[in-house]
């Protein structure tokens, strides 16, 4: 795939910033696979490329958060493992899709999600557990599964799913759960890009610049959410988004 200069180094600010707006409200994939398609990337190797280059997000992410100490595994490793055997199934079957179906889906979900996140405020997480139960990480299972074979085959939006639900089961805070969803959506990431790999979906020269872009967008977007709340970026990021998903959509 041939891209010109100024569509290279427009993707390049748009991974940048997407891997840092990612990381502050969970949304990265909901911009970078769309970019690509609109620079004229075929939409298997936009989704599966732009899923290689989040795992440099990830990196960035973990290793900034690690070192603050904030990631609980007790609340996210029944859900990471489940979802990496639910994104094994979903990035098998994503070819199998039609290639205008698959970009006019993710279109829409990208409005679901944009609207999941503008109403953020008014899903309260519940008392969170004082005990984790086996009901916990039996809803976390099965949640694991179905969002590990979403991101596998579309990805975007799943970081802000994963987020609801450790909220919804688990109790957890927003910031909480946007902090800790990133220890399940690494190894799906690092699972998904290896059967692209085996599929020969990636297109490295775009997917390995991404993906050092993303390990610093991750590490910046990691710190500044422990310093700034979120909710002045999802007022303006929430319209950017539907206007990106009816794009898509339409044409």
């Amino acid at each position: 795939m041939i891209m010109d200069t100024l569509g290279f180094v427009l993707l390049l600010v748009v991974s940048f910033l997407s891997s840092i707006i990612g990381t502050m409200i969970g949304t990265a994939m909901l911009f970078l696979p769309p970019t690509m398609i609109f620079l004229g990337v075929p939409v298997y190797t936009a989704i599966a490329t732009a899923r290689f280059s989040m795992v440099g997000m990830g990196v960035g992410n973990i290793t900034k958060f690690s070192l603050k100490d904030k990631i609980q595994f007790k609340y996210v490793l029944p859900f990471a493992i489940a979802g990496v055997i639910g994104s094994v199934m979903g990035a098998s079957f994503m070819t199998k899709i039609n290639a205008e179906l698959l970009k006019r889906v993710i279109g829409v979900l990208m409005v679901i999600v944009a609207l999941l996140i503008m109403f953020e405020g008014y899903i309260k997480p519940k008392k969170r557990a004082p005990k984790i139960k086996v009901k916990h990480h039996f809803l976390s299972i099965l949640s694991g599964l179905f969002i590990g074979a979403y991101i596998g085959i579309i990805g975007g939006g799943g970081a802000t799913l994963i987020i609801f639900l450790l909220i919804l089961i688990y109790g957890l805070g927003f910031h909480d759960a946007l902090v800790n969803q990133k220890v399940i959506t690494l190894p799906i990431s690092i699972i998904t890009t290896i059967i692209f790999i085996y599929q020969g979906l990636i297109d490295y020269k775009l997917g390995l610049p991404l993906l050092a872009t993303n390990v610093i967008g991750g590490w910046v977007g990691a710190s500044l959410i422990l310093k700034f709340n979120n909710a002045w970026l999802k007022r303006l990021l929430v319209p950017v988004i539907i206007i990106m998903a009816i794009k898509l959509i339409l044409y």
